[in-house]
């Protein structure tokens, strides 16, 4: 018997769509940040605006990670969403171990999970609705 990842109907786990939403929202993820970047290079837009657009760009992450892989789910948009969110959150706290010298376990990271449980969950809730 040959076992697909697509969707456990048990379950209502879509994990080739959380995988999907995690993986497209990254990616626009990153598209914001080269749009930043651009704008610091060319104009006089200050870098005391970072940790602002870093927190705004990492909760639209969250959200749109969780409603891309609740979309195409019959049920249970929270749980694809809030799965999501943690794998997003996830990603980010590998990419920091490896990039940031100074990143590493702490209280605000378990506080991060959280709240990527809950955006990715609200996400989903929305997603599963579009």
């Amino acid at each position: 018997m040959r076992r697909h990842f697509v969707m456990d109907k048990r379950s209502g786990i879509n994990f080739s769509g959380i995988l999907i939403g995690v993986l497209v929202s990254y990616i626009i993820t990153l598209l914001f940040f080269i749009i930043y970047a651009l704008l610091l290079t060319f104009t006089s837009v200050s870098e005391m605006a970072l940790p602002k657009f870093t927190i705004f760009v990492t909760i639209t992450g969250v959200v749109l990670a969780g409603a891309l892989s609740a979309r195409n789910t019959a049920s249970k948009g929270w749980l694809n969403g809030g799965i999501a969110g943690i794998l997003y959150i996830a990603v980010m706290a590998l990419l920091g171990t490896f990039l940031v010298k100074e990143f590493g376990p702490s209280s605000s990271l378990a506080v991060k999970f959280l709240w990527g449980a809950f955006l990715g969950s609200l996400g989903g809730m929305i997603g599963i609705n579009l």
